[in-house]
């Protein structure tokens, strides 16, 4: 993937790579390797100037026509005019729904998903009311809210505290795990990589190209304790010397792409 200028930038170069229908894959890598980029190609907002994408079949812009993409940014992006309910039921009115029946059943499902995600009783609330780690449990809710087959995940929880991420990552798990949508999930957190997925794919620094994609051996469900367990540690060191081999390798001065 490049983009253009007076200087071309190649972003991305040489990423292949399969994900099994239900399987969750998180993407690490250093800034500016194009891991978000990477997430926007997938997702049909950005062309490739090489290669291609195939979703269930189908091309990214055919999957997203077909809904098949839930995106969680690292922002939760909601409406401040519209209620913590509003906000989830918010993609189910703009697809359309044809009658009172579908209506109510959509209301049921978008409380139930607000139920799942902790969040029962804030359905009222708008977003400037609750806190920044409860607006991206919306935002979450929101994403699942219309049975897309693959959700994306940009950084979703990167700007949030230590406590507030780990009960996000646990709550996500178990969200997860009754949806089985295939999840890919950006993420600056080795730790948070290793404890959410099934393989952890490597990125290099720009041009961003897989160095590695490292099987998680952990059995599920999973709890915040096993990032104590030595394997746990040892996964997490050899990816962690990885990175920072091929990042002293790439020396100093990157620039980070669009």
């Amino acid at each position: 993937m490049r983009f253009g200028g007076h200087e071309p930038i190649t972003a991305l170069e040489d990423v292949s790579f399969d994900i099994d229908d239900g399987e969750f894959v998180a993407i690490v890598g250093p800034s500016g390797c194009g891991k978000s980029t990477l997430l926007r190609i997938i997702a049909g907002l950005l062309e490739p100037t090489a290669g291609s994408v195939t979703v269930r079949g189908k091309t990214p812009s055919e999957a997203r026509r077909d809904v098949e993409f839930g995106f969680v940014f690292q922002s939760p992006v909601l409406f401040p005019w519209l209620r913590v309910l509003g906000n989830v039921l918010l993609p189910d009115r703009i697809l359309g729904k044809r009658n009172p029946l579908a209506v109510a059943d959509a209301e049921r499902h978008a409380r139930g998903l607000l139920r799942d995600v902790g969040l029962e009783g804030f359905e009222e609330y708008y977003p400037e009311q609750i806190s920044g780690g409860m607006q991206q449990r919306v935002a979450l809710a929101r994403a699942l809210s219309y049975g897309a087959s693959t959700l994306l995940m940009d950084e979703p929880f990167g700007a949030l505290d230590e406590f507030t991420r780990d009960n996000l990552n646990i709550q996500l798990l178990e969200v997860w795990q009754q949806t089985r949508s295939t999840v890919l999930f950006v993420t600056h957190s080795l730790q948070e990589a290793i404890f959410l997925s099934d393989r952890v794919v490597v990125l290099s620094p720009r041009p961003g190209s897989v160095m590695r994609i490292a099987d998680v051996p952990f059995g599920r469900p999973r709890d915040l304790t096993i990032r104590y367990r030595p394997d746990f540690a040892a996964l997490n060191g050899e990816l962690r010397e990885l990175l920072q081999i091929d990042a002293g390798a790439a020396g100093d001065g990157e620039v980070a792409p669009p």
